[in-house]
């Protein structure tokens, strides 16, 4: 798309015009209105600083090094394609346990550690929720940004 074309771009024009005019000595009274569309990325963008913000304030809170969650990108295997991922220290050794447990022939699953370590950040978390008004705030504007970008994008709510 030609950006000189783009709604933004005309109506930043007019403005510039509108104030040249306005520059003889007239007083200029223009109503101005920006229309433009929040691209895809823009909002995931939004998304995730909002959970930065909240897992900034997380860790900051919680004392235990095992269940502060850092995130980070990764590429997928195989694939040129990057994905977001956030994990505490406890996932990220589970995990990494399990595919080397793997690789020499045992069949270790992670996933009963994970459940009980899972309910514990749940837990821990809830508590914090409770009691920590800017974690609270922290939380409901996550809440929202993910609100907003399932409905913009049309994402079925997963609720596990």
């Amino acid at each position: 798309m030609d950006t000189r074309s783009s709604p933004l771009f005309l109506s930043c024009m007019y403005f510039i015009s509108s104030l040249a005019i306005a520059a003889d000595g007239t007083p200029a009274t223009e109503e101005i209105i920006v229309e433009a569309d929040r691209s895809k990325i823009n909002l995931k963008l939004q998304v995730d600083q909002a959970e930065n913000e909240f897992y900034a304030i997380l860790n900051e809170l919680i004392d235990d090094e095992e269940f502060k969650i850092e995130c980070r990108t990764q590429r997928v295997i195989g694939s040129l394609i990057h994905k977001r991922i956030c994990q505490t220290k406890y996932m990220k050794d589970e995990l990494t346990n399990s595919a080397q447990l793997y690789q020499v022939g045992v069949n270790y699953l992670a996933d009963e550690v994970l459940k009980k370590k899972n309910r514990e950040l749940r837990q821990k978390t809830i508590e914090l929720l409770e009691t920590n008004p800017k974690l609270l705030r922290a939380a409901r504007k996550l809440s929202g940004r993910v609100e907003e970008y399932q409905d913009e994008y049309g994402i079925e709510v997963d609720r596990e």
